[in-house]
């Protein structure tokens, strides 16, 4: 276990300040700064802007959206698609009442810091261990101005609640209607661990979710949106994104050359197989931190179109893991994990500048690996909480009304 002086935490506190700042400034003086390319960023404050415009289906539709990007500082002809269902509209509303610098500061400061506020109150004295391993992935997700601060910290906070007791804990699942396809393994988990309460909560808040988003945005935006994840789709198909920084099994196969079909059934047998193995922990005895981290886990596997600045919510997993590898896991298994976690936040974008800067070739598309080694952390994570299960079976499983809270701090 790692254990940081209070001097290098207000370093590492003090660098990811320089490197907000930075992106901050390339946002508000491109040409000084040499902004060479869009960040998301730039994207979710367009929409922003165009929600503002009263124009928001534009976004949704390649040929209407693409001419807007190229009025952006850094746009290289990149196309950059809209698929995010009518939710998040909801959240990049506001991003537009600010120039994008400032607005993109406070976003990002926000959302770290109720990301940070999650995993520590999930990781209790293992907070440095999980802050070192995925500080490459914070870095990751800082510099591309993503929402993944958000998103993991909602997973978080859902398995926050559900560890107290909490009456609210399908909240913060049901709000992750805004990038759903990352909440999949929750949502699997609280149906076999019989969080009935959680489950119809988070659908209720599905529910008033997508009518707020109707009012605000009217009954069209649905088709419109239908209709960008179609184009996104295609897109994916045809293998038009940096598939590299792709986490999936199907990006793999693509990347790889097995063409569509063979690379979807690749994918499908991987999530039958994590899905497979989560039921399976969920009939034998397992403390309940283990079995949902496990789900956590599960959710990140799911989804062919997943990001590595998507897998923040992995911390949540390390969160609820960590006492079961520390405790069952051999120093080999320790350290390939620690080896996954750091390669998922590393390999993207250590591959993006050896292209852009190195090899100078625009269409230089790397093989995605990203996929296959969170597989292998799968598989070897599954050994551990599985070898978990004979030490539980001379103690008493817990009720959920006996569970421990979590770790507080003041």
């Amino acid at each position: 276990m790692i254990h940081l002086k209070s001097s290098t935490l207000a370093l590492v506190a003090a660098i990811v300040a320089v490197l907000i700042g930075y992106v901050a400034l390339k946002f508000a003086f491109p040409i000084t700064f040499d902004k060479d390319h869009l960040l998301d960023f730039d994207i979710f404050h367009l929409v922003s802007t165009m929600i503002a415009e009263g124009n928001l289906r534009a976004a949704y539709v390649v040929d209407t959206f693409l001419p807007r990007q190229a009025e952006l500082p850094g746009f290289t002809g990149w196309t950059m698609f809209w698929s995010y269902p009518p939710f998040f509209n909801l959240v990049v509303a506001p991003l537009s009442l600010l120039p994008i610098a400032p607005s993109y500061t406070l976003f990002m400061v926000l959302t770290l810091g109720f990301y940070v506020w999650v995993i520590r109150a999930l990781a209790g004295p293992a907070f440095h261990t999980i802050l070192v391993l995925f500080l490459p992935l914070t870095m990751l997700i800082i510099r591309s101005g993503q929402n993944s601060f958000l998103t993991g910290g909602l997973i978080g906070l859902t398995c926050l609640l559900a560890l107290r007791q909490s009456r609210w804990s399908g909240v913060p699942l049901g709000l992750m209607a805004i990038k759903p396809h990352l909440a999949l393994g929750v949502g699997i988990w609280s149906l076999l661990d019989r969080r009935w309460g959680m489950a119809v909560q988070s659908f209720a808040v599905i529910s008033i979710f997508a009518a707020l988003a109707t009012l605000v945005f009217g009954t069209g935006i649905w088709a419109a949106a239908f209709g960008g994840i179609t184009e996104t789709a295609d897109a994916l198909h045809d293998g038009r994104f940096p598939l590299f920084r792709m986490t999936s099994l199907y990006a793999f196969g693509l990347s790889f050359g097995f063409g569509h079909t063979l690379a979807l059934a690749l994918h499908v047998t991987g999530v039958v197989a994590a899905v497979g193995a989560l039921v399976l922990l969920s009939c034998v005895k397992l403390p309940s931190r283990a079995l949902m981290g496990a789900g956590v886990f599960v959710s990140a596997l799911i989804s062919p179109y997943n990001y590595d600045y998507d897998l923040a919510m992995l911390a949540a997993a390390a969160c609820l893991l960590f006492d079961t590898v520390n405790r069952h896991a051999s120093k080999a298994e320790q350290y390939t994990i620690a080896a996954v976690i750091l390669l998922i936040g590393t390999y993207g974008f250590s591959l993006t500048t050896v292209v852009d800067f190195i090899i100078n070739d625009d269409t230089a598309r790397p093989v995605s690996v990203s996929g296959p080694v969170i597989f292998v952390g799968g598989i070897v994570l599954f050994r551990i909480v599985w070898r978990n299960r004979v030490a539980m079976k001379s103690a008493p499983r817990l009720n959920k009304s006996e569970e421990k809270p979590v770790f507080k701090h003041t």
